[in-house]
């Protein structure tokens, strides 16, 4: 299972990535909403994981265009 990471705060993503690659699971992470947004429709993950307070794109808007997109 590929899960997108998408948080601003380096401490977070490295704490969620190194928990979540123990149980095995392949993970992607980008540092703001507009990065999350590019990596999702790039690499078609099966589960993603937003933040909602982030530079440039927050949370709510990257989810509302990531269902946008086919």
């Amino acid at each position: 299972m590929k899960i997108l990471i998408v948080d601003d705060e380096k401490d977070i993503l490295e704490f969620l990535s190194y928990n979540l690659r123990k149980e095995g699971f392949e993970i992607l992470t980008a540092n703001n909403g507009l990065e999350g947004l590019e990596m999702a429709t790039k690499e078609v993950p099966d589960l993603i994981i937003l933040d909602v307070m982030m530079p440039e794109m927050d949370g709510i808007e990257a989810c509302e265009k990531i269902r946008e997109t086919p």
